[in-house]
């Protein structure tokens, strides 16, 4: 190897997807990709889901999944500054 070249270690051991598996249309998302989704990290995406801010997964046999529909309007919500943790909000007093 020459002076200076890079080593590159692929992180991610799930196989890829081929182009047609690829093109099918999502229902559910694992958290890495619920989070990439909305271009934020996993941590952050798990603080958006304790806070409320996004929805909590789905754990279906042991895997934990994200509607796309459920992270698609949280994320609506959050764009047009709808979402407020304001823990009082709809209490009537």
């Amino acid at each position: 190897m020459s002076r200076g070249a890079q080593t590159f270690i692929q992180t991610d051991t799930r196989p890829s997807m081929s182009p047609r598996e690829s093109s099918l249309p999502r229902f559910a998302l694992r958290r890495d990709e619920a989070a990439a989704s909305v271009a934020i990290s996993p941590t952050k995406f798990d603080e958006w889901c304790a806070d409320g801010r996004m929805p909590k997964g789905h754990k279906i046999d042991g895997v934990v999944l994200w509607d796309t529909q459920e992270v698609r309007e949280a994320w609506e919500r959050l764009r047009d500054g709808q979402h407020s943790i304001n823990p009082f909000d709809g209490v009537v007093a």
